[in-house]
């Protein structure tokens, strides 16, 4: 098409946040910007910052949730809040419910719609499809969901997003109405009913290749690093505990937990119970990651399961092997056991599996050698000018589709 189009990245939540999806969102709201695109990025939340990663100054970020600044204003929101979270869970009050979480996200929505004229729409994970594809009906502006989870873990389970059952119905419903379902690898398609298929893309996060001088010059240490949300999810208690179990066999070596969330009480209270204060040590959040990969000698990632996990990813591509467990979704695409990494046996007790995968790793210096040469190349496919040119063509696509095409 090569025209200039008008834009749209939506999140629910953007502020202050160093998640993967907001920096998968941010990059690629930066590049379409920088392709001459006009280019929004939209959240809707009560929180008064910025976003935690760099947007370039051609990108409008706009939060459309109107925020209640005086204390009274405050006091009543905060009195509102509390009486949503009080409602019973059944029909009618799960409506009320639903109207007091979303609602003013999707009327906020249909008002830019309706005064910016987007040519798209991209909505990134389901707390903003569906405000998305509901706000989009009857107007004249296409929606291309951008998802970054298996769908069993965004549609199934109940534990992730809003647990309302009309949030949860909702969820799945407003996906017929959407001009283009992307999911990150090829497997997570075949979640979706045949109907849908048809819409389903392929469209991989981006991940930046390590400069080639640093890697060639990279002084590895003695070091494990660990990155993610501190969550029960990624499971690091249980690479704590499997250090404790091993780090006497390898006094030299230390383990480095970067990221923060919920779980970071608890696992520095593990830390100091195991007496491992000085081998594990929990790094809150880095701008500064890839230094930390040119440092590390391997990466543990034990979590349950992925999308298409972007800090393994980077890992890899700065020479730094991977463990992880083989029933990982996600994870188990992008680690090749024996190849790039060490896919744990993930039908044996869990603490059993990791350790003996670790320890396979610790031992032996030149398999470390040989699975961190491969690594770079493994992970070479989605190169950022692969992937953005990908999205480029996807929005330039839809845009010049009508719906009936599909």
């Amino acid at each position: 098409m090569g025209l200039s189009l008008k834009i749209a990245f939506v999140i629910h939540k953007l502020a202050g946040r160093s998640g993967g999806a907001e920096r998968i969102l941010v990059g690629t709201a930066n590049e379409m910007a920088r392709r001459g695109h006009q280019v929004w990025i939209l959240h809707h939340e009560n929180r008064g910052i910025g976003p935690f990663y760099e947007c370039d100054k051609q990108v409008t970020v706009r939060n459309l949730f109107k925020r209640p600044l005086e204390k009274v204003a405050k006091e009543r929101w905060e009195r509102r809040e509390r009486l949503r979270e009080r409602l019973p869970h059944f029909f009618p009050f799960t409506r009320i419910q639903w109207e007091m979480s979303h609602g003013g996200f999707v009327r906020k929505l249909r008002e830019f719609i309706d005064n910016e004229a987007p040519d798209a729409l991209i909505p990134f994970l389901p707390s903003a499809i569906t405000p998305c594809a509901i706000a989009a009906r009857r107007r004249n502006v296409r929606v291309v969901a951008s998802t970054h989870n298996e769908p069993r873990q965004d549609y199934e389970n109940r534990k992730r997003w809003d647990k309302n059952p009309i949030d949860v119905r909702l969820r799945t419903e407003v996906l017929k109405e959407i001009d283009r379902i992307l999911v990150l690898l090829p497997e997570y398609r075949n979640w979706y009913p045949a109907a849908l298929q048809p819409k389903i893309g392929i469209l991989a996060n981006p991940i930046r290749p390590s400069d080639k001088e640093a890697l060639a010059s990279a002084k590895r240490e003695k070091l494990i690093v660990a990155v993610g949300r501190l969550s029960e999810v990624k499971r690091f208690d249980l690479l704590i505990e499997t250090w404790l179990d091993l780090h006497s066999r390898y006094p030299d070596w230390k383990v480095e937990i970067y990221g923060d969330g919920p779980d970071r009480d608890s696992l520095e209270s593990m830390i100091r119970t195991y007496g491992l204060s000085d081998r594990v040590t929990l790094k809150g959040v880095t701008k500064e990651i890839d230094a930390q990969y040119l440092r590390a000698s391997l990466m543990c990632h034990p979590s349950q399961y992925e999308g298409f996990p972007l800090a393994v990813c980077e890992a890899l591509a700065h020479g730094v092997p991977v463990v992880g467990f083989d029933d990982c979704s996600g994870l188990n695409a992008l680690v090749k056991h024996g190849e790039n990494g060490i896919l744990a046996d993930g039908s044996k007790p869990k603490n059993i599996a990791l350790l003996e995968s670790l320890d396979s790793l610790l031992s032996d210096e030149a398999l470390r050698n040989s699975l961190s040469s491969e690594a770079p190349r493994s992970v070479s496919q989605y190169a950022p000018e692969i992937i953005y040119d990908r999205w480029e063509e996807v929005i330039e696509d839809v845009i010049a589709c009508g719906e009936d095409d599909y």
